[in-house]
């Protein structure tokens, strides 16, 4: 097994866990997570198995990333959920709401989704009249009662200007108001200001669940998938907002017809800003395509120097979601830094473009990620590659040449152990 197929270490990874050997499989999962930040299916297999050691906090750590990377994805908001229920009950009882939307509802989840309701007031005294003549005992007991029972209804936030709240009726306050639309919209805002557009989405939704026929929320949710990349979500964002304008405007008065124009013209500079996103990967691919091409001419050229910085603004330039061309310019990396004879740097990028698309590999990539390990003396991974190259649509004299250079490192690696 090579160590950059993640399938295989995926699998090992579970039969590592399913056979009660639970370190092994973390360090597996571990080992996966390195190679690829945003396999969903190795921080979800960490986080359930370090709840099983009872590291609680590495398990919140792994699924919040696999939250990160798929949101909606129920097994992981529901065990959230449940982990977060005593430390922080809030956040539980909104991951638990997320987790019902996909896998329906259930006891547990729904007990956990009602962790942040309002409480109910329990007066001590429910008459509102003030009785001056009670004695001192009676009076005594009543402030410590009130103290140790009352708990406002956050519903009902209109008190006198002379009453004193105690802690428990400023945290029911400070509560209402983190749920408030004003405080979500404006902390997806800023988290998509920060670049955390997977929280930005999940503010916006929890947003709708409230009110589903809200345009801004809408329209926010819009702006954050844009954000992250999912146009095409977007798009079905902004026809909602569309939907929801078109009501509006068969309810609407004359005198109203303005604000509808205002809501229309907001919804355009929406659709306009996804449309100048979607210009600039356009552009941003071609420019990536051209200095691939001038560094595949300057390795040919063996100007290696020259063609890996040319490599490297392809890079910089490539957009995220296209994975074949990233494959082909982490290639040729690979290729620049072979040339140059920094191995140890050639076998990391030729590690990335199999990490980002594993079935796209080469029989030419194994061979040369093989010969910088075997540069660099690494003889049983030189093999390794070598061998799964022979199947991987190498020409005959190619074909040739890898043989010989599996039975150069067999007796090579012989001549190694002599010596260990």
């Amino acid at each position: 097994m090579s160590d950059f197929d993640i399938r295989q270490l995926l699998q090992d990874a579970e039969a590592q866990a399913n056979s009660g050997n639970y370190s092994k499989s973390v360090k597996l999962y571990q080992k996966i997570t390195a190679l690829d930040k945003n396999c969903t299916a190795a921080w979800y297999g960490l986080g359930v198995i370090n709840a099983k050691l009872g590291n609680y906090d590495d398990s919140v750590n792994s699924f919040e990333q696999a939250h990160r990377i798929n949101p909606d994805y129920g097994p992981t908001n529901a065990n959230l959920a449940i982990i977060l229920e005593q430390n922080d009950p809030e956040r539980a009882a909104n991951f638990a709401k997320m987790a019902m939307q996909t896998l329906g509802e259930s006891d547990e989840l729904i007990r956990i989704s009602h962790l942040n309701t309002p409480k109910e007031i329990k007066l001590f005294e429910n008459s509102h009249l003030y009785e001056e003549n009670q004695d001192e005992e009676i009076t005594l007991i009543s402030s410590k009662v009130i103290e140790e029972e009352l708990v406002v209804n956050v519903e009902e936030n209109v008190v006198d200007s002379q009453e004193v709240f105690n802690e428990d009726v400023i945290e029911e306050v400070e509560k209402d108001f983190v749920n408030s639309k004003t405080a979500r919209s404006s902390r997806a805002i800023k988290m998509s200001g920060m670049g955390d557009h997977a929280s930005a989405v999940n503010e916006w939704k929890e947003l709708l669940k409230k009110d589903s026929s809200d345009i801004d929320s809408w329209k926010g949710l819009a702006n954050a998938l844009s954000d992250a990349g999912y146009i095409e979500r977007a798009n079905q964002c902004l026809q909602r907002v569309q939907e929801l304008i078109e009501i509006k405007k068969d309810n609407l008065i004359v005198d109203e017809e303005e604000e509808i124009e205002n809501l229309v013209s907001a919804a355009k500079e929406v659709k306009e800003k996804i449309n100048k996103k979607q210009i600039i990967d356009e552009t941003n691919v071609n420019e990536s395509i051209e200095w691939y091409n001038k560094g595949l001419i300057l390795l040919t050229e063996n100007n290696a120097s020259e063609s890996l910085n040319c490599f490297n603004k392809a890079l910089s330039d490539a957009p995220s979601d296209e994975i074949e061309l990233r494959v082909r310019i982490h290639n040729g990396k690979g290729h620049a830094l072979y040339q140059l004879d920094e191995f140890a740097e050639s076998i990391q990028e030729y590690h990335a473009a199999v990490v980002l698309d594993p079935g796209s590999v080469t029989g030419r990539t194994l061979y040369n990620m093989g010969s910088s390990y075997a540069a660099i003396e690494l003889y049983s991974d030189a093999v390794k590659c070598f061998e799964q190259a022979k199947g991987r649509g190498l020409g005959s004299e190619d074909l040739k040449l890898c043989k010989a250079q599996i039975n150069r490192c067999k007796l090579l690696i012989k001549e190694q152990k002599k010596f260990e």
